[in-house]
């Protein structure tokens, strides 16, 4: 499946056929221009980071070697795992002949069992968090919003400090 889409004014995507034979998660070449100072444009792609990866299936008890993309490798960690990415995602978000296929062979699979392999989890609320989550960082958070600062901090590291106490003796 090929398609042409407009994100900005000056760039357009191209999704190319070697994406149905990975797990891409949407992403395609992107092409525009290099803008100098002086205003001179230049043509200039942005390729997608594609990498090879080799992920275990529960359901179809081997190993599935597959390229794709770091966005899928991130979106195959807030699902929970390979198998629960595949089985629960939509045909037209996994744009890919690859996906569509594990997805039926998947399903298969489940129907022969009569029940001994069991349908993946989605991932709860609890599995979506960051590995730094815990919750004495939640604690700081709804301080930090009960506070009213002009500024919210980016990252955990840049929290400032919690308010001192003063006592007067």
């Amino acid at each position: 499946m090929v398609r042409l889409g407009v994100l900005f004014p000056c760039l357009a995507k191209y999704i190319p056929k070697r994406a149905m034979e990975g797990l891409w998660a949407g992403k395609g070449i992107m092409f525009g221009h290099r803008i100098t100072f002086s205003n001179k444009k230049t043509k200039r792609t942005w390729k997608p980071n594609v990498q090879r990866k080799e992920y275990y299936s529960d359901i179809l008890e081997r190993t599935v070697r597959v390229k794709l993309t770091t966005a899928a490798m991130r979106w195959i960690d807030k699902a929970g795992g390979f198998d629960p990415y595949i089985y629960h995602t939509p045909d037209h978000k996994l744009a890919s002949n690859l996906g569509s296929q594990l997805k039926e062979e998947m399903k298969r699979r489940i129907e022969e069992s009569n029940g001994t392999v069991k349908t993946p989890l989605r991932a709860t609320r609890t599995q979506k968090r960051p590995f730094w989550w815990n919750e004495e960082y939640d604690k700081r958070a709804r301080e930090l919003r009960t506070m009213k600062l002009d500024f919210l901090p980016r990252s955990r590291d840049t929290l400032p400090p919690p308010p001192i106490e003063c006592r007067s003796v």
